[in-house]
């Protein structure tokens, strides 16, 4: 009932449109509406609205006192819990605190809202008796290993097919295509739709819809040999959220049938594929002023196969040594792609906000927001991100070791393993507070101010620091990351795009090889062929830092100590892709030397836009129109678009069916409409 009447509550906040797009590039809350399939962005997004709707009323809501103490270096670890008693007891002194708590720990409002200098009047003690406390930092967990330079973008080795634009060799990340280079599999909402890829023959060969309540939803899947896997990203039951694996057999693609259901509880976070199996991670909270002692049900999350319900042993729940009250877990499962048999199950107490998995480790990661326990005026407080490694093989799950790095991860492409270490890039953010007393009232001026800038940082495989360098781009942002064998390569941004390239070969003094300044960012950046790298994002006013179009750029990174920008392209009219938010909305094949990526203008109208790289120049290949005939058509499904290749045609998917092409000409010869 209460998340119903907030909803209803917010649907009512309309701020001006103008205002609105003035404050979200003021303040850059680009970062809060980046990942819209993460279950953490509705509320992010809310939060964004408030703020809005706050500063267009000249209120300024700042929450400084809803941010964890910092009074001690050492970084906290988990251990393995001996009793379901062990971690009721380290929940229960906690039953009275709201299970809706809105502090800045909980969301990243606090990083934008003062990106610069702000001030707010507050009378006596009215301010602070109304924000409330926060609990100190929780920890999160997220990791991979050595295969980042191996990025995987291109076709499938010895196959004539495009894959799913992926960060790991060896590691799948679901989406809403998939092909076997002979049929083509297409999710949109509850609809499973089967193409039979055969260019100018492409047919409609079944579509299933999958059985759904009022709240459930469903994402990506995966797809290995017969069997495609549905995740089902929100199951509403038994007043809680759970997150599922639906699998079908496919050998008849014509008639596929649904043979296994597994679910765990909490909101769908993120997904891998390794080997046989399928680890799926979600974030669980726990309504605190409800729990019985006597039901692990009520305080530990449960895993439900094929109907059959249990809660996690308690010697898979990784707590505290310290005894520190969090009510939200991370649930790690991993499921046979065969039959959604749970091989093992690992959760932690605290959340996480970034998955990242290799062939033989997850890191998770979880941003905390810290207030020096400092009276002094002057630093405030800062940002960092609590790192946890789980490794896993054939299925098994065991939790290693956490860490701490300082700053914020944007994405899973700001986390890298190579040759047992692991590096992260972040931007950092350290805030200031002032306060003047008005003589003879209890009123003050508080104001502050930020400053921000990159770092990047080299753990080892005990998530101990080895090796850092900071201080870098002050007043800046990072945007994307590249890590290639022994390199990083980093992109900052405010009004010029300066790239930087690190020599990463002696994780213990890593340095800076280079800087590139350019207008614009890049959002993403992919390996091309050897020597080249891609950049994707958005051309920007070198003056003002204004953003303008969606850009290409081609580094040259032979020499990484002088990396050159090589060429450019700039899509005129078009000033927003859904590949800036998602990498796997974009192709990229430097075999097939095929990039591609929807395109919108500021009209709302979609083109698919294909270009190819060479004699070091961007030549467009195609601009395709999507069959829409209104501008709702368009946005209706904004993510719904995919391109692909198989063999000589190109394929575009959207929600009205499927268009197929010539790759070399891409005259259309086909439409098979759903």
């Amino acid at each position: 009932m209460f998340e119903q009447n907030y909803k209803n509550a917010m649907d009512k906040i309309t701020p001006d449109t103008d205002v609105r797009d003035k404050i979200l590039d003021k303040i850059i809350l680009k970062e809060e509406l980046k990942d819209r399939k993460n279950p953490a962005t509705p509320w992010r997004v809310a939060f964004a609205c408030v703020a809005v709707v706050a500063i267009a009323l000249g209120v300024i809501f700042v929450p400084h006192n809803n941010f964890g103490i910092k009074t001690t270096d050492t970084q906290k670890t988990l251990t393995v819990s001996k009793s379901y008693d062990e971690i009721y007891k380290l929940i229960k002194p906690n039953k009275d605190y709201s299970l809706f708590n809105f502090g800045a720990t909980d969301d990243a409002l606090y990083d934008g809202m003062i990106t610069e200098e702000m001030e707010y009047v507050t009378g006596g003690n009215d301010m602070e008796s109304a924000t409330g406390t926060n609990s100190a930092a929780k920890p999160g967990a997220s990791k991979g290993e050595n295969t980042s330079d191996n990025f995987n973008d291109d076709t499938s080795d010895g196959d004539d097919f495009s894959t799913t634009t992926e960060q790991v060799e060896g590691v799948a990340e679901a989406d809403i295509v998939k092909t076997d280079g002979e049929y083509i599999y297409y999710l949109l909402g509850n609809e499973l739709s089967i193409f039979k890829a055969d260019g100018e023959n492409s047919s409609l060969v079944s579509k299933t819809t999958l059985q759904k309540n009022e709240y459930d939803s469903f994402g990506d899947m995966f797809l290995k040999n017969d069997r495609l896997i549905i995740l089902q990203t929100n199951d509403y039951k038994k007043e809680c959220n759970f997150a599922a694996i639906i699998i079908y057999d496919i050998s008849d693609p014509a008639n596929p049938k649904q043979i296994a259901v597994s679910k765990q509880e909490g909101w769908y976070n993120s997904s891998r594929m390794v080997g046989d199996y399928i680890y799926l991670v979600s974030s669980c909270n726990i309504n605190i002023n409800e729990i019985d002692k006597d039901d692990p049900a009520t305080f530990v999350p449960e895993t439900e196969i094929n109907g059959e319900c249990e809660a996690v042993p308690a010697d898979s729940i990784y707590r505290y040594n310290e005894e520190e009250y969090t009510n939200e877990y991370t649930v790690i499962g991993a499921f046979n792609y065969k039959d959604g048999t749970l091989s093992d199950t690992a959760s932690l107490l605290g959340g996480t906000d970034n998955i990242y998995c290799s062939q033989g480790n997850i890191i998770l990661a979880d941003t905390s927001y810290y207030r020096n326990n400092d009276e002094q005026e002057g630093s405030y407080s800062s940002v960092n991100t609590t790192v946890s490694r789980l490794a896993i093989e054939k299925g098994k799950i065991e939790y290693k070791t956490s860490g701490e790095v300082e700053g914020v991860l944007e994405n899973q492409f700001f986390i890298d393993e190579h040759n047992g270490y692991f590096r992260f890039v972040t931007t950092v953010t350290i805030a200031t507070e002032k306060r003047q007393k008005f003589e003879n009232t209890n009123s003050e001026i508080i104001s502050y101010s930020s400053e921000t800038s990159a770092r990047l940082t080299v753990l080892d495989s005990g998530l101990n620091k080895v090796g850092e360098i900071g201080d870098l781009a002050k007043g800046e942002r990072v945007y994307s990351v590249r890590f290639m064998g022994d390199t990083a390569y980093f992109v900052t941004f405010r009004q010029t795009d300066p790239l930087f390239s690190a020599d990463l070969s002696d994780p213990e003094n890593p340095k800076i090889l280079g800087e590139l300044k350019i207008p614009g960012f890049s959002e993403y950046m992919y390996p091309y062929g050897d020597g080249k790298l891609l950049g994707f994002g958005m051309d920007a006013n070198e003056q003002t830092g204004r953003r303008t179009y969606l850009k290409l750029s081609m580094f040259d990174t032979t020499d990484p100590a002088n990396v050159t920008e090589q060429n450019k392209t700039i899509i005129d009219g078009y000033n927003y892709s859904t590949a800036l938010d998602n990498h796997k909305a974009m192709l990229v094949s430097p075999s097939k030397n095929l990039m591609g990526f929807v395109a919108c203008d500021n009209r709302g109208f979609q083109k698919y836009m294909v270009y190819e790289y060479k004699n070091d120049k961007f030549y467009q290949k195609a601009e395709i129109t999507p069959p829409y005939e209104s501008r709702e058509d368009n946005w209706k499904y904004w993510d719904a678009i995919r391109g692909l290749f198989i063999g000589e045609n190109f394929y575009l998917v959207s929600d009205k069916g499927l268009q197929v092409f010539d790759i070399n000409t891409f005259l259309q010869i086909n439409y098979v409409k759903l």
